[in-house]
């Protein structure tokens, strides 16, 4: 090839290795933060917990009991299912049984609100919240003790309309949760990092939010989602623009993750990929220059194959690999085995290839049904 497309190639490259060092000390910066103290703050408002759930695939026991065992008071629980028939009920029925002292309730929601199944449930929970300040969980994320009380006292700073979490991923023993796992720790975390720095937080990270009915109320509810794939996202955006603050905590959760197959991890990352593409789409193209693996390699094809431009391969691993390392083990304090990240040179050549079809469709696949993607991020079923 030409010389000025090497050029241009290398220039591209230095871009993204410029990124690669930025995410590096984003991330330095935001998990360096104090938490707040929720001794701080006196006043303890009731808090309701909605965890949509569907079948014992949405969930996982170890994270459903540990908010149960909140020290925080007063709370309750609303376990919310579609079917009468669903799989995970003898589990919600025996938790509820298990922790009496806790305001415990399972509610079947069979109405479908919207194209969102998630939100659907969502919304018809929230008419048995008991009260006025509302934390949404997935059913397969662990929490500590303290958890609700640092969500509620930080929910009573100034102008803070809905609070978030960064998140790791437990458990994962496969191939495919293993490159889930990596996706999270070595890009996803380090990019909301990034944009925390340079932008301010402008959305939501779904594994558990927290936000009040008056917050809600002035976007017009939950129903204001129900037909956005990226939910969350959407949330946190419109409370952005009513005028409030999204505050993402240097409080880390954990999901965790099933035994995930490669064929389940690629079709996830690609329904992720289309969603962020129509959720942030210009920053989403923007995002093809932090692929420096991929750059660094066609530099070095485009070069002939020279010694010199193999240089560039291993300097982009050489800092690659101490961001997953340092993103996962330090900042999220996940338990990912050493010999996991010999699988990020794999997930990089995965991500870019993602990148790519992520552009080439508009559908998704998503709990076993098909969805067409409008430019507005909303779901149409197909």
């Amino acid at each position: 090839m030409g010389k000025s497309v090497i050029f241009v190639l290398f220039l591209l490259w230095i871009g993204g290795m410029g990124y690669q060092l930025l995410a590096l000390a984003s991330l330095w910066r935001f998990f360096s933060r104090h938490e707040p103290s929720s001794a701080a703050s006196p006043v303890r408002p009731g808090i309701s917990v909605l965890k949509p759930l569907k079948g014992v695939e949405s969930c996982h026991r170890e994270a459903l009991v540990s908010f149960l065992r909140q020290d925080y008071h007063p709370y309750q629980v609303l376990f919310g299912v579609a079917e009468a028939e669903d799989a995970v009920l003898p589990l919600l029925r025996e938790l509820k049984e298990a922790f009496p002292q806790v305001d415990v309730d399972i509610v079947v929601c069979p109405e479908k609100l919207g194209h969102n199944p998630k939100v659907s449930t969502l919304l018809q929970l929230e008419r048995r919240a008991r009260y006025d300040f509302l934390v949404i969980s997935d059913g397969d994320v662990k929490v500590e003790r303290d958890f609700l009380a640092k969500v509620s006292a930080a929910g009573q700073e100034p102008n803070v309309g809905l609070i978030c979490c960064p998140y790791r991923a437990g458990g994962a023993t496969t191939t495919g949760a293993m490159l889930e796992a990596l996706s999270i720790s070595a890009d996803f975390i380090p990019s909301v990092a990034v944009a925390a720095w340079l932008e301010g937080i402008r959305f939501a990270l779904g594994a558990v939010m927290g936000t009040s009915r008056q917050v809600l109320a002035r976007i017009g509810g939950l129903a204001a989602v129900a037909d956005y794939l990226a939910d969350d996202y959407q949330l946190g955006w419109q409370i952005h623009e009513a005028g409030f603050e999204v505050k993402l905590l240097p409080y880390v959760v954990e999901t965790t993750l099933p035994a995930m197959t490669f064929r389940d991890y690629f079709h996830h990352q690609l329904r992720w990929s289309r969603t962020y593409r129509v959720c942030r789409p210009k920053g989403y193209l923007a995002f093809g220059i932090t692929h420096a693996l991929v750059l660094s390699l066609m530099v070095w094809t485009a070069s002939g194959i020279k010694a010199c431009c193999l240089g560039l391969v291993m300097a982009t691993l050489a800092v690659r690999l101490p961001l997953a390392y340092f993103s996962e083990r330090f900042c999220l304090h996940g338990k990912l085995p050493a010999t996991a990240f010999c699988l990020l040179p794999l997930k990089d050549l995965l991500s870019f290839v993602l990148w790519l079809l992520s552009f080439l469709g508009h559908e998704v696949v998503w709990g076993g049904l098909r969805f067409r993607l409008s430019r507005e991020g909303k779901v149409v079923p197909v």
